[in-house]
């Protein structure tokens, strides 16, 4: 059962990525285009995330209510030491929510119509930054063991944890990396010289995502960091890597094609890839302190518990799945796959 109870945790990790990332990157892509730009983004972000954005959500609160219920331990370490981060993005996704909700909905068209604008494009990337800046945290060595917190300051415990080097690379590469997202999922959603657009800003988007990558190691091998250690000392994680690095080629030469479905599944693939590569290196430490990793086993649940989320999670996907999926596929980001259109 504890093995069910990982699987929907990564799962759920993936998808929040991987739909909750293309999400956010549609504002992203808009706040970073031209004039002229930003309204081909704002037209078409209306007729992709308007049926879907708040579903995308439904994996961020499976992860929470899994490590709260779950792995009590890391949820008091994520929740207490990266409370700040945490606090603002949760704010960054209801001011998103809400602007997106009035620059569309709102009976009155008027200067307002610019601050949600404003409120929506950067809260759509300030959003996924502070979640990098989290998982940057986990991994930075900087958190203090929960038994020496007292002994610490307000900044070491509650600010240095997360404002490092490492979680602001990681914050710059996760941003990178949702905008790639979203500009990927839009070219399968246009045509034309509006897909000529997204598949340069796909390509601009792709560069910063590597750019940031090497940064994040290169940072990495020069501080001593302990995941450098541990990434090179799992061979199966340097074989994940390694493939996620060579799709890049089918992925560019796919994107110039127009190939829209391929390009999706390829991306998909390579970003589960980059997540297996971090947890089959970590786990089952996937918390780094400054008194040394702290494994996920530690103070569990207990077997029953376990046992009644595990029964609970599978229960809600045979409930749950099919419809979201019904929703992607009629509304959404699995448009493409629709047998009549858009296909490669």
């Amino acid at each position: 059962m504890t093995t069910i109870v990982f699987l929907f945790l990564f799962v759920a990790i993936y998808f929040y990525i991987i739909f909750g990332g293309a999400d956010f990157g549609v504002g992203i892509l808009e706040l970073l285009s031209s004039r002229e730009n930003r309204k081909v983004t704002k037209k078409i972000a209306y007729q992709i995330i308007g049926p879907v954005w708040e579903a995308n959500h439904v994996w961020l609160i499976i992860v929470v209510v899994i490590m709260w219920i779950t792995f009590p331990n890391y949820y008091y370490i994520v929740t207490t030491q990266l409370h700040i981060p945490l606090t603002l993005l949760l704010f960054g996704i209801v001011v998103r929510g809400t602007a997106f909700i009035f620059r569309h909905y709102d009976a009155v068209t008027d200067g307002s119509q610019k601050i949600y604008n404003k409120l929506f494009q950067y809260s759509s990337i300030i959003t996924p930054f502070l979640l990098g800046v989290s998982a940057g945290a986990l991994v930075s060595g900087k958190l203090i063991p929960l038994d020496d917190i007292e002994n610490h300051s307000f900044a070491t415990v509650y600010i240095h944890s997360w404002f490092n080097i490492t979680s602001l690379l990681m914050g710059i590469f996760v941003t990178s990396l949702v905008a790639f997202l979203s500009a990927v999922f839009l070219v399968g959603e246009t045509s034309g010289n509006e897909q000529k657009l997204f598949i340069k800003k796909a390509k601009k988007a792709n560069i910063s995502v590597a750019i940031s990558s090497m940064l994040i190691f290169g940072y990495g091998f020069y501080a001593g960091e302990v995941f450098i250690d541990h990434f090179f000392d799992n061979l199966f994680s340097i074989v994940l890597v390694v493939l996620a690095s060579s799709l890049l080629i089918p992925i560019w030469i796919y994107l110039g094609k127009g190939k829209k479905v391929t390009v999706r599944i390829i991306v998909a693939a390579q970003v589960f890839l980059i997540l297996g590569a971090w947890v089959q290196s970590n786990f089952p430490d996937l918390i780094f302190t400054s008194e040394g990793p702290v494994s996920i086993y530690e103070n569990m649940a207990g077997e029953a518990v376990i046992n009644s989320i595990a029964f609970a999670l599978l229960a809600g996907a045979v409930l749950i799945l099919p419809g979201l999926f019904h929703l992607f596929k009629a509304f959404g980001l699995f448009k493409a796959l629709q047998p009549s259109e858009n296909k490669d």
